[in-house]
C-alpha cells in the first residue's frame, strides 16, 4: 500500500477542498493519504515514516519548503501548482484524477536535483550553526538591503576576485529560474550539475555570471568598507538566515544529498522555458 503525503501553504478551504479530492480518491484505491499544513510561523513539519510520494499544493514556494524540510524521508516530491507561475510544480488541477492514477500505477520518472549546502565560521574559524541546505539558491546580502558590501570571494583556495555590490548568488541549476534569472544569470537545464554565481548589482562594469564546476568549493569572506560597516545575512532558499559580521567566511558547495521530483509531465526543458517564462 503506498503512502502519499500532501502538503499544502495554508488551510484554506480551497486547498482543503482539493486534498480531500485527493484523500478520497486515493484512499478509495487502497492507499494511505494524509497531509500537513506549512506555516510560516510555527516549526517544520514532521514527515510520518514510510512516505511514498510528497504532493505539494501551491506554487513554487510550497513545493521548495517541502523539499527543504522533507529530505530525511528520501520520497519524491511533486507539486500541484495553484500559484502564479508554477515553473517546478508539474500537475494543475484538470488533469488531477489522471494523474493520481499515474502516481498508484508508479509509471512516472524521477529526476535528481542538485542541492547545495552552506556553513558560516567568524573570523576565529569557529562555526555559526550547523550546515544548512537549499534546493534553489544561497544568497548573501545587505541586513538592510541598502548598503554596499565588499566580498573577496575564493574557489578551491584560490582567490577569484573582490567585489563591491548589493551581495551574491549562489544558485543550483534548479534555482537557476528564480532569483539568479531576476538578476540577470543564466538559465540552466535543472539536470545539469553545476553552480551558477551571480553577483548583486555589482560596482564594477562588466560584471557577469560565473558558471562553476559542481565539485568545486566557494568561500566568500566580508571585508569592512569602513568603521562603521553594519551586518549582512546568508540566506538558504529564502528562509533561514545567518546574520554576517566583518571576517566571516561563507562556505558553500555542492551537497552529497539530492531531491528526487517525480516527472509526469511531457514537456521538456525548453518547452517550459516558452510556456512558463514567456512574456504575457
Amino acid at each position: 500500500m503506498k503512502h502519499f503525503y500532501i502538503v499544502t501553504k495554508d488551510d484554506s478551504k480551497d486547498n482543503l477542498d482539493l486534498i480531500l479530492r485527493m484523500r478520497s480518491y486515493l484512499t478509495e484505491r487502497g492507499a494511505k493519504c494524509s497531509y500537513g499544513v506549512l506555516r510560516q510561523e510555527e516549526a517544520p513539519l514532521e514527515y510520518p515514516e514510510g512516505i511514498d510520494v510528497i504532493l505539494t499544493v501551491g506554487g513554487d514556494g510550497t513545493l521548495i519548503r517541502a523539499a527543504d524540510q522533507s529530505m530525511g524521508s528520501h520520497a519524491p516530491l511533486i507539486g500541484i501548482n495553484r500559484g502564479h507561475l508554477g515553473y517546478l510544480c508539474d500537475l494543475d488541477e484538470s488533469n488531477l484524477e489522471e494523474s493520481l492514477q499515474v502516481l498508484l500505477d508508479g509509471s512516472y520518472e524521477l529526476e535528481e536535483r542538485m542541492l547545495l549546502t552552506g556553513r558560516v565560521y567568524n573570523k576565529d574559524g569557529n562555526a555559526k550553526g550547523d550546515y544548512q541546505v537549499a534546493l534553489n539558491d544561497v544568497v548573501i546580502s545587505s541586513y538592510n538591503g541598502l548598503q554596499v558590501m565588499h566580498m573577496v570571494v575564493y574557489v578551491n583556495g584560490e582567490m577569484l576576485y573582490s567585489f563591491n555590490g548589493d551581495g551574491m548568488i549562489f544558485a543550483t541549476p534548479t534555482g537557476s529560474t528564480a532569483y539568479n534569472l531576476s538578476a540577470g544569470g543564466p538559465i540552466v537545464d535543472p539536470k545539469t550539475q553545476l553552480i551558477l554565481m551571480t553577483p548583486l548589482n555589482a560596482h564594477v562594469v562588466g560584471s557577469r555570471s560565473i558558471i562553476l564546476d559542481a565539485e568545486d568549493e566557494i568561500a566568500v569572506e566580508m571585508i569592512p568598507r569602513r568603521e562603521d560597516e553594519k551586518k549582512a545575512a546568508v540566506s538558504f532558499d529564502g528562509s533561514t538566515y545567518v546574520q554576517l559580521e566583518v571576517g566571516d567566511r561563507v562556505y558553500v558547495k555542492k551537497s552529497p544529498e539530492v531531491i528526487r521530483f517525480i516527472k509526469l509531465s511531457r514537456m521538456n526543458f525548453l518547452d517550459r522555458i516558452r510556456s512558463k517564462l514567456q512574456a504575457d
